[in-house]
C-alpha cells in the first residue's frame, strides 16, 4: 500500500464521512475555533437534505450566454481604454492624469474584490449581480457625458464590475471568451478613437449591458438548494470589514496622488507630497492592525496569509502583474506619440502582445492540467518574461515594426504561461470553505498591482520626461508638453530641432517604465525560487490534504 494510499486509510477511520452527490465520500473539517464553526455553517452551499438542482439544456446555455456578454463588457473595456488613453489626452491636454485614467479601475476594483466576495455571500446572488452591472454601466455613462478629467477619473473608479464564477467544468469556455474580448479590445478601442471620438469607447457598454440586465432578470435564477448565509443585517455589514476597505482606498489615493503631484505639478519636498506619501505608509499601517484585529471578519484573513504556497503566490501575482499593466497600457503611448500612429494602427500593432498571451495562458492549462506542477512554469514564465522586457526596453524612436513585434510575442507567450497558474495554487492547496476568501486575496494582488505599478510608472515616466527635455532642450515648455495630445505632438513641435527632443524625451519615459516591468519580471523570478515545488493534488488525495494540517517546507 502507498504511503497516500494509507494516510487515505487512516483519515477515513478518523474522521466520520459524509456523502457527497456524486456518490463518493469526504470528511468535514474540523473548525478551528468556536468562530471558524459559526463561519463555516454560514458558507452559502448545499442545504442538508436537498437534492442539488444544476441548471441543464436551454437553461444553462443563456445563462452561459449572460456571464459570455458580462466577461466582455469587462475585457473589452480593458484593452479600449489602454488604446484610447493617448486620444483622452488629446481631449483634456491632461498628461499627468494618464496613471489615473488607468489605475482608477483597478484602485476601487483592489480594495472591493473581498468585499464583493462577501456580498455574494450573505445576500441574493442574483441581485447582487445586478448591482454590479449596474454600477459598470452607470459610472460608464457618467464618465461618457463628463465634461472633463477629473470626472472621468471619477466615474471610471465603477467600471469594473466584480463578476465572478467558479464552475471547473466552464471555466475554459470563459477564459476563452475573456481571452478573445481583450484581444478585440485595443482594436476597437483604436477604431473608435481614430473613426469617431474616443467617448464611444464607454458608449458601448451600454447597448451590451442593457441586454445582460434583461437576460439575468429572465433566466438567473439560483438552485433551490443554495441559499445566501443565514445572519443579521449588523453581521453582514461587520464582514463586509468597512474599515479595512475604507482604509486601503484611502492609502491607495494618497499614494496616487503623492506620484501624480511630484515632480510634474508641484516639486517633491512641497507640504502637499509629503504629507500625502506620509498618510500612505500610516494608513497602510493601520490598515494592518485592522485586519488584524477583525480576525475572521477582515477582508484579508493574516491566518490564510501564513502558509508559504499562499503568501509566495501572492507575491509573485502582485509583482508579475506589474508587467503585464505596463505594457498594456504603455504599448500605446509609445507607439501613438512617438511612432505618431493612428489609435486603431496602435490597436492593431498591440494585437501580437495579447494574442500570444492568450496562446501562453492556453499552453499553460493544458500543461499543468497534464502534469499537476506548478512552481517550473512559474519559474519559466518570469525568466522568459524578463527576457521579453530587456528587448522592450531596448527599443528606440526610430524601431522598425519588426522590432516591436518580436518582444510583443515573448513577453505575451511568457506572461500568458505563468499568469494564471498563482491562482490555481492557492485555490488547489487551500480548503473548501478558504477558497472564496483566498480567491478574493488573488484577484485583490491582480488589481491593487496595476493601481501601484499604473500611478508608479506614470511618474517615473513623466519625470524622466521633463528632466530629458531640461537637460537636452531647456528653451521648450514643459507644461506644453505635458498638456500636449498624442496626435498633437507633430504639429505642436515641428521644428527641425523640437520634435527630435520632445519624442527623445519620450522614448525615454517610456523606457523606464518598460525598466519597472523587467525589475518586476527579475524579481519574480526569485520569488519563484521561494514557490514550494509540489503536485497539485487530484480529486481523491485533495480531499485527504484538507484533512490534514501540512507543515509547509
Amino acid at each position: 500500500m502507498s504511503h497516500e494510499s494509507s494516510n487515505s486509510s487512516k483519515m477515513e477511520a478518523s474522521y466520520p464521512t459524509e456523502s457527497t452527490n456524486n456518490g463518493e465520500y469526504s470528511a468535514p473539517d474540523a473548525p478551528d475555533s468556536e468562530q471558524e464553526e459559526q463561519e463555516q455553517g454560514n458558507v452559502v452551499g448545499p442545504i442538508a437534505g436537498a437534492e442539488p438542482d444544476y441548471a441543464t439544456g436551454l437553461r444553462l446555455l443563456l445563462i452561459m450566454f449572460t456571464i459570455f456578454l458580462s466577461t466582455i463588457l469587462a475585457a473589452l473595456e480593458i484593452g479600449i481604454i489602454a488604446t484610447a488613453i493617448p486620444g483622452i489626452t488629446d481631449e483634456f491636454h491632461r498628461l499627468d492624469d494618464v496613471g489615473w485614467y488607468g489605475s482608477a479601475t483597478f484602485l476601487l476594483a483592489g480594495a472591493s474584490s473581498p468585499m464583493w466576495g462577501k456580498i455574494y455571500k450573505y445576500l441574493n446572488v442574483k441581485f447582487a449581480y445586478l448591482a454590479s452591472v449596474a454600477l459598470y454601466l452607470v459610472g460608464s455613462l457618467v464618465a461618457a457625458a463628463t465634461p472633463n478629467s477629473e470626472a472621468v477619473i471619477s466615474s471610471s473608479s465603477t467600471w469594473w464590475p466584480t463578476l465572478r464564477k467558479s464552475h471547473p467544468v466552464l471555466i475554459g469556455s470563459w477564459m476563452g471568451v475573456f481571452m478573445i474580448s481583450t484581444i478585440l479590445g485595443p482594436v476597437i478601442g483604436g477604431a473608435f478613437t481614430s473613426a469617431v471620438t474616443w467617448l464611444w469607447c464607454l458608449w458601448i457598454n451600454l447597448p451590451l449591458g442593457v441586454p445582460i440586465i434583461a437576460l439575468v432578470l429572465l433566466f438567473l435564477q439560483m438552485p433551490r438548494h443554495v441559499k445566501p448565509a443565514p445572519a443579521t443585517w449588523n453581521e453582514i455589514i461587520l464582514q463586509l470589514d468597512l474599515p479595512g476597505f475604507s482604509l486601503l482606498l484611502a492609502s491607495l489615493v494618497c499614494l496616487t496622488f503623492a506620484l501624480q503631484w511630484g515632480g510634474q505639478t508641484k516639486v517633491w519636498d512641497d507640504g502637499s507630497v509629503i504629507a500625502t506619501l506620509i498618510l500612505w505608509i500610516l494608513l497602510v499601517i493601520v490598515f494592518i492592525g485592522v485586519e488584524w484585529l477583525q480576525g475572521g471578519r477582515a477582508m484579508i484573513p493574516l491566518k490564510l496569509m501564513k502558509p508559504r504556497m499562499t503568501w509566495t503566490n501572492a507575491l509573485y501575482c502582485f509583482i508579475s502583474n506589474a508587467a503585464l499593466f505596463v505594457v498594456i497600457f504603455y504599448l500605446p503611448i509609445y507607439f501613438q506619440f512617438i511612432h505618431g500612429q493612428s489609435a486603431i494602427t496602435s490597436g492593431v500593432n498591440t494585437l501580437p502582445f495579447l494574442a500570444f498571451f492568450a496562446v501562453g495562458s492556453l499552453v499553460s492549462g493544458v500543461i499543468v492540467g497534464k502534469t499537476r506542477y506548478l512552481q517550473p512554469y512559474q519559474l519559466i514564465s518570469a525568466l522568459l518574461m524578463t527576457a521579453g522586457m530587456a528587448f522592450f526596453y531596448t527599443l528606440e524612436v526610430d524601431s522598425s515594426q519588426a522590432r516591436y513585434i518580436g518582444p510583443q510575442v515573448l513577453f505575451g507567450f511568457a506572461l500568458g504561461l505563468g499568469n494564471q497558474v498563482p491562482m490555481t495554487a492557492v485555490q488547489g492547496f487551500s480548503k473548501p470553505g478558504d477558497v472564496a476568501s483566498s480567491t478574493g486575496i488573488m484577484l485583490m494582488c491582480q488589481s491593487i498591482s496595476g493601481a501601484y505599478f499604473l500611478v508608479v510608472a506614470q511618474s517615473i515616466f513623466a519625470n524622466r520626461m521633463l528632466q530629458t527635455l531640461l537637460t537636452t532642450a531647456p528653451n521648450i515648455d514643459a507644461v506644453k508638453v505635458i498638456n500636449t495630445g498624442a496626435s498633437e505632438i507633430q504639429t505642436v513641435f515641428s521644428g527641425a530641432a523640437d520634435l527630435p527632443a520632445v519624442l527623445g524625451a519620450y522614448m525615454v519615459g517610456v523606457q523606464d517604465t518598460f525598466a519597472i516591468a523587467m525589475v518586476g519580471s527579475a524579481l519574480a523570478v526569485v520569488l519563484s525560487l521561494v514557490i514550494p515545488f509540489r503536485r497539485l493534488p487530484n480529486h481523491d488525495s485533495k480531499k485527504t490534504e484538507d484533512k490534514v494540517p501540512t507543515v509547509e517546507a
